[in-house]
């Protein structure tokens, strides 16, 4: 039985991550943050213009993020949007190994949180 030469494992192949993971990894993390909520309303259903939505731009190694999201009512929307920040930065280091250079926040929408049911009238 023949065995395999060892070989560097830098030598063996490269992980390229290309754009559109980055953009489903910052989402992911988007969405995991507490108080952000998924949201679409009006044509934005029909459109696909739902929130969270995310643009990256990738070059080689570094990405910036630019998201959009909706918070939950009565959520802070600065500690929500530093929070949005904060994930998406780690899972597109620790998860993607991306050096990030900046991540931006739109609050797009406010929204119910349709688990709240205590503020309905019935």
């Amino acid at each position: 039985m023949a065995s395999e030469p060892s070989t560097d494992p830098g030598e063996r192949g490269s992980l390229v991550v290309r754009d559109k993971v980055a953009q489903r990894v910052a989402m992911h993390a988007a969405l995991t943050t507490p108080g952000v909520q998924p949201h679409a309303a009006g044509l934005d259903k029909l459109t696909g213009r739902d929130l969270p939505r995310a643009r990256v731009v990738v070059s080689a190694t570094r990405v910036r993020a630019h998201l959009s999201v909706a918070v939950t009512w009565p959520q802070p929307v600065a500690a929500v949007a530093k929070a949005v920040q904060d994930n998406v930065t780690r899972a597109l280091t620790d998860s993607a190994g991306f050096e990030v250079d900046g991540v931006d926040v739109a609050i797009e929408a406010v929204v119910v949180d349709s688990d709240d049911h205590s503020r309905r009238v019935s």
